[in-house]
């Protein structure tokens, strides 16, 4: 909607998501498929591909409470066991072996990123939603670090004795933010950082617009700061479009505990409505 309104107003606009196609959250989904599904596919059970997925990120967190639970029940702390549940340590281990490669583990991660993909699209066609490309987490996460390095060198950032990499905000009423993990990985920030530089570089824009919730207000408040201060001018045309979220009576909604509206639920409930 906001890019056919910029459009109207003679905007020339390039319509570009980031898909959050890696990491724990998608070992998660993986893992429990891989424990509990039975060889389960869209074809088979005529569910929508993204939904079937969603089944099994819900499997594995109920699965992963009820772990915690047992070891706080034999006197290990909330805090210990949320870290020591056998179902987290084999997820971050399968993270561990996407990173490395490993062909089992990358084809299943293909397997069911193509179901997602698959129930994404049926959606945006319901919706009338189209981009002009797609970039994935799996691509950029490794962006921004190079970013980051230059940026220590020039004091945009410090480093700390534990060689993690951070920004101080202080004086602009925020705080110290991290940019680098001690262990040099990244984190969503210098993802971010590394995804709007080579936005410009592809589009050359004159701007860009974050349509994203207002969870990520902050987020987008310390990532305009560091492009700044990085000495990228196109800097001052960033904006975050923020905008509220829906809870539920009984609260947020969380994809992981499966309490969601799904708008494939809600387009076809109004489509019935309107059509009785």
């Amino acid at each position: 909607s906001v890019s056919q309104i910029l459009k109207a107003s003679g905007v020339d606009v390039v319509k570009v998501p980031i898909i959050n196609d890696r990491g724990i959250h998608i070992c998660k989904s993986m893992l429990a498929w891989q424990e509990e599904g039975n060889g389960e596919t869209p074809e088979r059970t005529g569910i929508k591909g993204d939904h079937l997925v969603g089944k099994y990120y819900v499997k594995f967190d109920q699965r992963y409470k009820s772990e915690i639970k047992d070891l706080m029940a034999n006197g290990v702390s909330e805090e210990l066991a949320k870290k020591q549940a056998p179902s987290i340590i084999k997820a971050q281990e399968m993270l561990l072996k996407w990173e490395q490669g490993d062909s089992e583990v990358v084809e299943l991660w293909k397997t069911m990123n193509s179901w997602v993909y698959q129930g994404f699209n049926a959606t945006y066609e319901k919706l009338g939603v189209d981009f002009d490309k797609n970039y994935y987490e799996s691509n950029t996460y490794v962006l921004g670090k190079d970013d980051v390095v230059k940026g220590l060198e020039n004091g945009v950032f410090y480093q700390k004795e534990d060689s993690s990499v951070w920004i101080n905000l202080e004086d602009e009423g925020l705080d110290h933010k991290l940019v680098l993990r001690s262990d040099g990985t990244s984190v969503y920030m210098t993802q971010d950082i590394g995804t709007a530089i080579q936005r410009f570089k592809d589009f050359d824009a004159q701007g860009m617009t974050y349509v994203v919730g207002n969870e990520q207000d902050y987020h987008f408040r310390v990532l305009f700061l560091i492009l700044k201060r990085l000495g990228y001018a196109w800097a001052g045309g960033l904006h975050h479009l923020s905008y509220g979220m829906v809870d539920l009576p009984t609260g947020k909604m969380k994809s992981r505990e499966g309490t969601v509206v799904e708008a494939d639920d809600l387009i076809d409930s109004r489509v019935a409505d309107a059509a009785s």
